[in-house]
């Protein structure tokens, strides 16, 4: 599979020690895109690697935390959920609204990113990527809902 090649190219370009356990990981993100808890991450890798059965536990989060580490996988945690992971490795900047109440999360395109780290520049003198923004609030389901609790309690 060619995401095994290009994810160990991937693991070694952000200057990390290539491990079965991070190959695994990665060529198992980059080939099921989307957000993937460990529980599923961990099956999705059985099933495209048999021999990945016995990697510990352990092992995958060691090797989530190394990839998030380098910018190669980004976390996203909801509020009352456990975090899920996605590639990130080969996409540059990477964002999401999540929804305190529901746990939704939503990719989206925010060229204000661009904006904050303008502004981190010119207030701070930091010079930043924003690579991974994630902003929490309401959905909009969730919003209209809050919304109409507010008017039928007044």
């Amino acid at each position: 599979m060619s995401c095994s090649r290009d994810s160990d190219q991937a693991i070694r370009s952000a200057g990390l020690r290539r491990t079965v356990s991070r190959s695994v990981v990665s060529s198992t993100l980059r080939h099921h895109r989307g957000h993937h808890t460990v529980e599923e991450i961990e099956a999705l890798a059985q099933q495209e690697f048999p021999a990945a059965s016995g990697i510990a536990k352990s092992s995958l989060y060691r090797a989530l935390e190394a990839l998030e580490g380098a910018g190669l996988v980004v976390a996203v945690r909801g509020a009352q959920e456990e975090a899920r992971f996605e590639w990130s490795g080969d996409e540059g900047s990477h964002h999401h609204l999540v929804c305190d109440r529901c746990g939704a999360t939503q990719e989206v395109a925010l060229e204000s990113a661009r904006a904050v780290e303008r502004e981190a520049k010119r207030a701070f003198g930091f010079a930043t990527r924003v690579q991974h923004l994630a902003l929490r609030g309401l959905c909009e389901g969730c919003a209209a809902r809050e919304g109409e609790r507010e008017r039928a309690t007044r």
